[in-house]
């Protein structure tokens, strides 16, 4: 299947859109962001070091240093990205934590001298505008948490573009399994160093945690490294903003929140600005291997 790397990371993006409701939940019972942070990341973990424990003695050295790595940029996006909602409000949080779409071709331009083609960055542009309409309620303003949660999209950016380059060597699966329990293991010394009293856990909790550990978390991850093995991480940052939309239409589905017009008018400026992705605009025409592409 020609695009069968941005269909798995779609599915991604859907998936993961579902886990803002489950937190939401887990907040709303009394669960602090770091408790979530720490239980979804060890179900995730569990899961998938119990379906793939076959290649859990088949990680390499490499892999491990490169799991590790992500894995910090990974931990480091969900605290700040927590951080910056304690000092901001949550439409501003959203917005800046899911301009991934144009840090991504910034990154891999300076770091990488991948230079994004015109269609990337008409694309990214209309994506900053589309997640702007979806999320902007109040005004835009800066303060800590804004700064904070630039820095989340930053280190979420980071996560993407060392990703494409690390899987030309490392095996998917085998990085999303040191990833994960890279994260299990910080966000367990979070939780330990700050404390806190962890609520009785009902039958719905254990729900919300299961889905956001083994779909929102390990499938989520696995998709975007078995994902971006076929695409670029520009292209990779485009499509996981739709999850954005998802987060968004679900949430008036199942949690009662409202979409408004202009929220409906940002899905349909982010969906488009993928497909332009897709736009020969400023391509060459000659043959390019798939896991160097820039889209």
């Amino acid at each position: 299947m020609k695009h069968k790397g941005d269909w798995m990371l779609l599915l991604a993006a859907a998936i993961g859109g579902g886990g803002f409701i489950s937190v939401k939940y887990l907040l709303d019972w009394g669960y602090s962001t770091y408790h979530i942070m720490f239980g979804r990341f060890l179900v995730a973990t569990v899961c998938l070091g119990l379906f793939y424990w076959k290649q859990v003695p088949k990680i390499t050295k490499e892999e491990g240093k490169a799991g590790s790595f992500l894995g910090v940029l990974l931990a480091a996006t969900f605290l700040l990205l927590t951080l910056g909602l304690q000092y901001t409000t949550p439409s501003v949080n959203a917005f800046l934590c899911n301009t991934q779409a144009v840090v991504v071709p910034l990154i891999c331009w300076v770091a990488f001298r991948q230079k994004p083609t015109p269609a990337v960055v008409l694309a990214a542009l209309l994506t900053v505008v589309g997640v702007a309409l979806l999320s902007v309620t109040d005004g835009l303003r800066l303060d800590l948490g804004a700064v904070l949660s630039f820095g989340a999209s930053i280190a979420f950016s980071l996560q993407m573009a060392f990703m494409g380059k690390m899987l030309a060597k490392c095996d998917s699966v085998r990085i999303a399994l040191v990833e994960n329990a890279t994260v299990t293991v910080i966000s367990f010394l979070i939780v330990l160093f700050l404390g806190g009293t962890i609520p009785p856990l009902s039958i719905g909790a254990v729900g919300n945690f299961l889905y956001a550990g083994v779909f929102c978390t390990g499938i989520y991850f696995v998709l975007q490294s078995l994902g971006q093995r076929y695409t670029s991480a520009n292209k990779t940052a485009l499509i996981i903003t739709t999850e954005s939309i998802f987060a968004a239409i679900l949430s008036a589905a199942l949690y009662g929140e409202r979409l408004t017009l202009r929220g409906y008018v940002g899905c349909v400026i982010i969906f488009g600005a993928v497909l332009l992705a897709e736009a020969p605009l400023g391509r060459k025409k000659k043959p390019v291997d798939r896991t160097e592409e820039i889209h």
